[in-house]
């Protein structure tokens, strides 16, 4: 009896382990499977913008269903976890995991980045198709590359082209700028309202409210979503269709967290169809800046105007004729790091990839929208 006792003692331990043994094998790939990889993204704009609402919104859907659950945004709308300035940096340092940059508020840090934020360089709509240009010169130019140092680019967007948005008077002429204190974004815009004879301030969207509110702005240069989602149609009661330039962003993840990602999670991350996203804001950008258009129109002619002023095009070519020195400004700049050549070749190709992507939306891109709706974004 003693012997089998003392048997069984030393088969006990044996035998737990080969269970704990069996149950491990079977057990650690679920286990593995159930940890959820938590991504931070900063972002300027507030949480009811479109881009974080609806895209943003999508894309973070499309992540955790592609991962099954392992992957899940944790976004930080409104400069909740960096200011624009700074968001770059953020996402650099490890601060927040990725980050929506907009070159304009960098301090010259993307100059070669930047062309497709001069004047007229794309046709309205523009927002898709800047995306796609500015994407297609990332990949084609090494030294656009060498602006991205320390983070992985996932991709670009850009806002809506800027229109003349004023308080108190049209604007239907050069000469009607002149004396008029407008708003704009970035070193670019700030030239552009100089060359076209008006007064230019550069406060960030979030200060422009009681500037114009309190008379020290006669208006602004934004795009039309910027009057909706900055409440500023409440002071505006003048608009002019100009088209003439826009704000480029780029998002960046930290190279280090996206490393230390499981191999499937970064191939899903940097996949071609998660990389879709940045087309869809643009894409959504400018259905959202088509619908914001239709919407001042009427309520300036309840307001008994004559709705929103498109400029004719022999106005529009004084304007571009106006703002020539500031595009012949860049390639300078340009030309000082890079050579002329090579500045004049990412100017022309800029130009040439706008006109190969634009379009009005549903026709430049007809799957957008069917995969916005797949990826459940709210309002498709």
């Amino acid at each position: 009896m003693k012997k089998d006792r003392r048997r069984f003692a030393l088969w006990v331990p044996l035998l737990a382990a080969a269970l704990l043994a069996v149950w491990f094998a079977g057990a650690t790939p679920t286990a593995l499977a159930a940890k959820v990889y938590k991504l931070t993204l900063a972002t300027q704009h507030p949480a009811e913008a479109p881009m974080n609402k609806v895209v943003n919104t999508a894309w973070g859907n499309y992540l955790e269903k592609a991962s099954k659950g392992r992957l899940k945004i944790v976004p930080f709308p409104g400069e909740q976890a960096a200011k624009a300035p700074d968001a770059y940096d953020a996402a650099r340092t490890g601060l927040v995991d990725i980050a929506c940059q907009m070159h304009a508020f960098a301090g010259g840090r993307f100059p070669l980045s930047e062309v497709t934020s001069l004047p007229f360089i794309v046709d309205f709509p523009g927002s898709r198709s800047v995306a796609l240009t500015t994407m297609a010169l990332y990949n084609k130019y090494p030294e656009i590359q060498a602006e991205y140092k320390g983070v992985k680019v996932l991709g670009f967007h850009a806002n809506g082209l800027s229109h003349v948005h004023t308080t108190k008077k049209p604007v239907k002429r050069l000469e009607d700028l002149k004396g008029l204190v407008m708003n704009c974004l970035g070193k670019y815009g700030v030239q552009a309202v100089k060359a076209l004879g008006g007064t230019p301030e550069a406060l960030l969207p979030s200060e422009m409210y009681d500037a114009m509110a309190k008379g020290v702005l006669d208006g602004n240069f934004l795009e039309w979503e910027g009057q909706f989602i900055w409440h500023l149609k409440e002071l505006t009661h003048y608009s002019t269709q100009v088209g003439m330039a826009l704000f480029t962003f780029v998002h960046v993840i930290n190279k280090k967290k996206l490393k230390k990602l499981p191999q499937d999670l970064q191939d899903i991350i940097m996949g071609e169809e998660s990389l879709k996203t940045f087309e869809h804001q643009g894409y959504n950008f400018d259905k959202d800046d088509i619908m914001f258009k239709g919407i001042l129109d009427k309520q300036y002619k309840k307001e008994g105007g004559e709705g929103v002023y498109i400029l004719p095009p022999e106005e529009k070519a004084r304007w571009k004729k106006a703002v020539a020195p500031v595009v012949e400004g860049w390639v300078k700049e340009a030309s000082a790091k890079i050579g002329e050549a090579k500045a004049r070749a990412i100017l022309a190709d800029a130009i040439k990839f706008g006109k190969q992507f634009g379009g009005y939306p549903d026709e430049a891109c007809p799957t957008c929208g069917p995969t916005l709706k797949a990826w459940g974004a709210p309002g498709y």
